[in-house]
Formats: C-alpha cells, structure tokens, sequence
C-alpha cells in the first residue's frame, strides 16, 4: 500500500506496478535523460514494445520503465533488428511534443547502414535520393524518402548513411533494396547467401543498420539537441575486418 508522505513534504506519484509476467532484459544504457523524456541505446533483437505475437518477449519499454520507476510514452519506433537510439516521453504532452520536434524541417534521425553493391563502382561521397512510396498494411501508397551518401566502401559493399525523412515501416531496408543495394544482414529484403558469407566470413549475425545519431531542438526549451550512439559489437569489428582484407599484403624485403 502506498503510504502517504510525511507532514510538509510534496506528495509523491504512486509507485509504478510491477512488471507483468514475460522474460526480462538487462537495463539499458541511458543517453539521455531529464524531466520531460528519456533517450536510451536499444540493442538488436529487442522490441520496442510487446505485442499480441510476442506477449512475453523482453521489450524495451518494459525494461525502461522498470529500470527508471516511470511510465513511459513511446511516439517512434525501432525495427526489432536494428539498434540505436530510442526515445521515450514520461507523459503524453511530452510524446506528443517529442512527435513534434522530431517533425520539424530543422530535426534528422542518421543511420549507418552496411549495404551491399551490385558491382564494385561505389565512389566515396556518393549520394542519391530514393523517394518511392511505400505502402503499408492497409496497402495505401505514402510518401517516403530516404537520403543515402557514401562514407567508405569496400570490396562490392560500402558503409552508408541513411537520412530518414519520413517513418514507414522498413523504410530505408526496402528504399535500399528497391536501389539494388541492400542491407547486409536483412534476412527480409537482403539475400541469404550473402549474408550467410558475412556471417561466416566476417562474423556479421544480425542486420547492419544502427541509428547512431538525432539532431532535433529540446520540446521544452527549444535548445538545439545531438544524440549520439556509437555502433555497437559486433558492427565495428565487421568494419574492421572488412578494412584489412582491403589492405594489400606486403611483399617480403629482399635478403
């Protein structure tokens, strides 16, 4: 039972209720965190949120709120496969106006995305634009768009960023695959005996696709606002591998 406080002290919020039953998830790492929402760094092959095909699986907002003892608000999404930051308001005046920064024209969610080539003439600094609409489960076709520029390639495969402009579901898996180049690790939209080549050859077992970076101003104060979250194993040790098979061998010094 919650007690009441003591003589002159505030009133305090009732106490979260416990989780219900289903698999719990380690706490995660905090980006972010004020009065008015919370911005963590989700890992892959964990969901936002449970739903009626996963009741008991380990999500995020179960672990969140029971981490921090608030409830939460989510108002954006993260594929279960893809990792990066994930922002929760602690009311729904705070989502709404999360909602509303993330819309404005001046606010940008950056992903880094491993992508696949069709041949092997990716040229560092290249960009393009995909703007296919994308229809969802009621088969309505909606605007999306999608920026993509190169940051470093590889031998037929380029690490790129991927500026989000709209939110439809696997955006930027399906803009990318539309353009012949697809994300490596995409067991949905990629292909399975490539990434079955990376998996073995590079130790790649999960989707490369992270959202390492937001730029949006504060819903409460306006201040321009980064969030930043660095790739997480094992995507930096698939770069690193990738890089050195890149390296030509030296030939030996003459005796």
């Amino acid at each position: 039972m919650h007690e009441p406080p003591p003589d002159g002290a505030p009133p305090q919020p009732p106490p979260v209720p416990p989780a219900p039953s289903g698999q719990t998830h380690p706490p995660l790492t905090v980006l972010l965190l004020d009065d008015d929402f919370v911005a963590v760094s989700k890992p892959s092959g964990l969901l936002v949120h449970r739903d009626d095909h996963h009741p008991d699986a380990p999500a995020a907002l179960q672990t969140v709120r029971d981490q921090l003892g608030k409830h939460l608000y989510p108002f954006h999404r993260l594929d279960r496969a893809t990792s990066g930051i994930l922002l929760f308001g602690f009311s729904r005046k705070a989502a709404a106006a999360l909602q509303e920064s993330l819309a404005a024209a001046d606010a940008h969610k950056e992903y880094l995305a491993l992508m696949r080539y069709p041949g092997s003439n990716q040229e560092l600094g290249a960009s393009w634009t995909c703007d296919r609409p994308l229809h969802g489960d009621d088969d309505k076709a909606r605007e999306a768009r999608t920026d993509f520029t190169v940051l470093e390639t590889f031998n037929r495969c380029a690490l790129v960023q991927c500026r989000l402009f709209t939110g439809r579901y696997h955006q930027i898996r399906r803009h990318a695959n539309h353009c012949g180049r697809h994300v490596l690790g995409d067991s949905t939209h990629g292909k399975g005996r490539i990434n079955a080549l990376f998996r073995e050859r590079y130790g790649l077992d999960r989707l490369f696709l992270h959202l390492q970076r937001v730029v949006m101003r504060h819903p409460t104060t306006g201040v321009p606002l980064e969030l930043v979250d660095p790739m997480p194993m094992p995507l930096p040790l698939v770069l690193d591998r990738l890089r050195a098979e890149a390296v030509p061998s030296c030939p030996p010094s003459p005796s």
